[in-house]
């Protein structure tokens, strides 16, 4: 029977009484690693994958997609979960999941088979990171400062990933991309030993049952969303709307869509309420994340295509552009928490350093090419576009969790998530993808003998003016002053549990 305490904890509990305190922080740390460690499937096993199996880039870039898309609809579930199951319970389901996933993938063959896994692994992944979190949120920062928090948050989701990347092309390069999902399931299995080992089942508020969840419309938005990528994925491949799977694709998509807003009036609590699309400048934040996504979209296009058919680089030896641009992420941590919390600097101010970053980064990129250079030249523009990546992360989900109601936060994020996770990252790749055989065509038709460089050089050029736009657009908008609505999150608990004392005595009364 897992123990309940009324008292909000003041020490992370969910350990057995003779661990100490510093291990248990060290335990989450090394579940977070984990975690992130875990996928149903890896960018940098496209390549591979494309060479086995018989799949596209495009089927790959759609498999990486639905990871990401499975990830943020794990939001408007969170605290449903993390009110049913302890602690303890989440961490091995998560974990246990993910195994099975990372078991599976590699034997799978069928299309929609390994889209279902890719979800769910991306489900699963921010299920076990969001356990970690939430409970290190009193470790971290016992203000509940959200600049200090969401600082460390991306720090070690963003550098995880960075240091991922380049271990797993080494590991691909010495032996092959099974044996990635092999170091996954390791993983997972190190993550349940240590949670049965250190771990206790701990509530610190009485269990609430799994009612009224809208799965039909987690479905519903689901299908949206990735019909959607399907359409960005593919419109290059199948000539757009020249195709009847793209057409078919928008159908579903707009169906699905006006089935979601028709099911906000009559139901009682949809999968993402009517309330959600009511937060302040929600519009806005889609806009500036669409636009960072647009500006980020280079260096998987662009930049790739400059290393390795200017440069002459494979991807073994490109890895260490991973180093500069973990660098950066990590000065964008420091840089945040201290304008934050000690200069108080205003979210527009820190917004505007961000996209000034990522402004850099093209400048300097079209600044740089030619066929002379060496990876070394890029060194400082891969520091800006870390910089300039985590900086807008941080500064844009402050602001959502500054302005928005807390019952429609989590909300919020997936929405933000159907961009910056889903949507602007291939929007962007389907518009450089395209900008890029639209620019080789003029120059070959001019006769040019250096047609690529002067491709890229010019499509860096309209990024560059694209940067200078939405900086433009942040000095001119207006961005209210920095407020922390109520209720906030450390009172979640406690007003969680009053409502549940007043049902249960409702119950009684009746």
């Amino acid at each position: 029977m897992a123990e309940w305490n009324n008292q909000e904890p003041v020490r992370l509990q969910n350990f057995k009484e003779w661990v100490p305190d510093w291990l248990r922080i060290v335990l989450y740390l090394v579940f977070l690693v984990a975690f992130q460690f875990s996928n149903g499937f890896y960018f940098t096993t496209m390549a591979q994958l494309v060479g086995e199996r018989n799949l596209t880039m495009s089927d790959t870039h759609m498999f990486g997609q639905t990871v990401l898309t499975g990830l943020c609809f794990y939001f408007p579930l969170a605290f449903r979960l993390k009110f049913r199951f302890t602690n303890m319970q989440s961490l091995i389901m998560a974990a246990t999941g993910q195994m099975i996933v990372n078991l599976l993938f590699p034997h799978v063959h069928g299309y929609a088979v390994m889209l279902l896994l890719c979800y769910v692994g991306g489900f699963l992944r921010l299920y076990g990171t969001f356990e970690c979190f939430s409970n290190l949120l009193p470790k971290i920062t016992p203000t509940y400062n959200y600049a200090v928090f969401l600082s460390f948050v991306f720090f070690i989701v963003i550098g995880c990933v960075g240091v991922f990347d380049w271990l797993t092309m080494r590991i691909i390069y010495y032996f092959d991309w099974q044996h990635i999902h092999l170091l996954a399931v390791a993983l997972c299995a190190m993550v349940i030993a240590l949670v049965l080992m250190f771990m206790r089942p701990f509530r610190p508020m009485p269990k609430m049952p799994l009612y009224g969840i809208d799965l039909l419309g987690m479905l519903l938005w689901t299908i949206f969303i990735l019909s959607a990528i399907f359409i960005f994925s593919y419109g290059h491949e199948y000539e757009w709307f020249h195709d009847r799977r793209i057409r078919l694709a928008a159908g579903f998509m707009c169906l699905a869509l006006a089935t979601c807003f028709l099911r906000m009036n009559h139901i009682r609590h949809s999968f993402i309420e009517y309330g959600a699309f009511r937060c302040p400048n929600l519009f806005n934040m889609l806009v500036l994340f669409l636009g960072a996504d647009l500006m980020l979209s280079t260096q998987n296009v662009l930049q790739t295509v400059f290393t390795s058919s200017v440069l002459g680089c494979d991807q073994m030896a490109a890895s260490v552009l991973k180093w500069p641009e973990f660098i950066g992420a990590a000065g964008a941590v420091l840089f945040c928490w201290q304008m934050r919390t000690r200069f108080a600097w205003s979210l527009k101010r820190l917004t505007l350093c961000a996209f000034v970053a990522m402004l850099a980064y093209e400048v300097a990129m079209m600044q740089v090419m030619s066929g002379t250079v060496g990876l070394g030249h890029l060194w400082l523009p891969q520091f800006f576009l870390g910089f300039g990546h985590v900086s807008v992360f941080i500064a844009l989900t402050v602001y959502a969790q500054a302005y928005c109601n807390f019952k429609y936060y989590f909300q919020v994020l997936c929405l933000l998530g159907f961009v910056r996770m889903g949507v602007g990252d291939v929007a962007g790749v389907a518009l450089w993808e395209h900008a890029l055989d639209a620019q080789m065509s003029l120059h070959l038709a001019a006769g040019s003998g250096t047609a690529l460089l002067d491709s890229l050089r010019n499509l860096y050029a309209w990024a560059s003016l694209l940067g200078v736009g939405m900086v433009m657009v942040i000095l001119i908008g207006h961005f209210d002053s920095f407020r922390n609505p109520l209720p906030r999150l450390r009172g979640v608990y406690h007003i969680v549990k009053r409502r549940r004392l007043m049902e249960e005595e409702a119950q009684k009364v009746s």
